[in-house]
């Protein structure tokens, strides 16, 4: 029986500072974007857009400022698939399950190397792929594991889902999430 390998989650020397960044180079993809800390307030969005360190999107801007006006150490910014689309309606069709995978491989990385703190923001997102829900089912299985505790920010959508970062306001404080119970309400 082969034991599947976490990777080690590195901070290196990027334009602005130390970050961690996987993979280390601009890619058509994205698994971890973020500032080195213990107690991170680890985000996940939907997917990745352009940003990278010291080149911020305004979202990543937003939760870096959330995370700072709330006592967090660090952020970190993890989605749920992981093809960089600055229009979410040009994500895949169908999922790439190695992407998948690779994913999961480097949530499972932050998970094991930080004390962190998650944060539900995916907003209404969540529902332009089919197979959005399911991959958020296997992250939540990863962090029940660790009994990690989630939160939110902001009003929910009509339907329930969690707020966006962009449109947050700058006093938001973060509220407990039932990841589960939303997960079994909304899918």
């Amino acid at each position: 029986m082969q034991t599947e390998q976490i990777p080690v989650l590195k901070a290196d020397e990027y334009p602005g500072g130390i970050w961690y960044y996987e993979p280390h180079t601009y890619q058509p993809y994205r698994y971890v974007l973020g500032r080195v800390g213990t107690h991170p307030l680890v985000c996940i969005g939907i997917n990745p857009s352009t940003a990278q360190p010291g080149a911020l999107d305004p979202t990543l801007k937003s939760v870096e400022r959330l995370a700072a006006a709330n006592g967090f150490d660090s952020w970190i910014m993890f989605n749920v698939y992981p093809q960089r689309a600055t229009d979410p309606n040009d994500m895949d069709r169908v999922p790439d399950r190695a992407l998948c995978d690779e994913n999961l491989r480097w949530l499972k990385a932050v998970l094991a190397q930080t004390e962190p703190t998650m944060w539900a923001a995916w907003g209404t997102l969540i529902e332009k792929r089919d197979y959005l829900p399911g991959l958020m089912r296997e992250m939540v299985a990863l962090t029940r594991e660790r009994e990690i505790p989630w939160v939110t920010f902001g009003r929910r959508s009509k339907k329930g889902h969690p707020h966006h970062p962009l449109y947050l306001r700058k006093d938001s404080t973060p509220e407990p999430f039932d990841v589960e119970n939303y997960l079994d309400t909304c899918f």
